[in-house]
Order: C-alpha cells, then structure tokens, then sequence
C-alpha cells in the first residue's frame, strides 16, 4: 500500500492548505501537525477539530473525470469557524478566502498539482454558533484540474 501523504487528493488540499496561508489577506497557519496555538487561525484537512476557535477546514467530494482526457473535476468543502460573538469575522474570513480564490485560473500548487480553475458553487451557507459560542460556515467550489494517469493522456 503507498504511503497516505502522497495521494493526489492529499496533493490538492495539502497545497491549497500551503496557498491559503501564504496569502496575507487570509491570515491563516498552515501546521502538518494540525496543532495551533490560541489566536491562531489554523488550517486543517478533512476533520474539524475542537481547538483551536479559529479555523479553516480543507474537504474534497464528489469527483468527477473525463475518460480519456487528464481533466478532473472535485468539488471543494471550505468551512470556516471563528470564537466570539461577532458573526462578522467569520463572514470576513470567509469573503478573504473566496477573492483569492473564485475565478482563480492555471494555479500550480507547491505540491505539484495543476489547478486550470475554481468556481463557487454554493454558499456561504451559514451553520450558526456551536456549543462554544463559535461561528461557522461553509463555501463550496469546483475545482478543475489536471490529473494523468496511466490511461488518461
């Protein structure tokens, strides 16, 4: 079996998780361990963790490919939560994450993976506060990118 870091699916949000936090209007840390400290707006893939409050959450679902050709479609879960009562750092987060992002085009990641672009396809769609008070909420987008493989040219 290879080792599970190294999955083209890992790839894709390793490297839009490297992206994300190179970006100075985003704000956010990028930890391969996933520990942040408190203050930090941490990114994560695929779980959402109880700590830290503030945090960006990386998921891909629902794929689709050509059957020939190297082109791939997934659909991009982002999901951001922020502590305290102001709802409006949430919204901010998230309106930061999707002017980087939305109508983006040719991304070559630092992972290698070649992203040709990135729509919105739903959202933000509000979750509300969780038991701690924190506010969440999701944004969804199709990612096109380019996948070879042993029989997709």
């Amino acid at each position: 079996m290879t080792d599970p870091a190294t999955g083209f699916q890992t790839n894709l949000l390793t490297g839009l998780a490297v992206y994300l936090a190179a970006a100075a209007s985003i704000g956010a840390t990028w930890n391969t361990s996933g520990v942040y400290m408190p203050g930090q707006t941490g990114i994560v893939l695929g779980n959402i963790p109880t700590t830290p409050d503030r945090i960006i959450t990386l998921s891909v679902y629902d794929s689709g490919h050509h059957p020939s050709l190297s082109t791939s479609n997934y659909r991009l879960q982002i999901r951001c939560r922020w502590g305290g009562q102001d709802k409006r750092y949430v919204d901010n987060l998230d309106d930061a994450i999707f002017d980087l992002l939305a109508a983006s085009q040719h991304l070559i990641l630092s992972t290698g993976v070649h992203i040709t672009q990135i729509q919105p396809v739903s959202g933000p769609l509000p979750l509300g506060q969780d038991t701690n008070n924190r506010w969440s909420l999701s944004h969804n987008y199709e990612l096109t990118v380019h996948r070879p493989s042993t029989n997709r040219t």
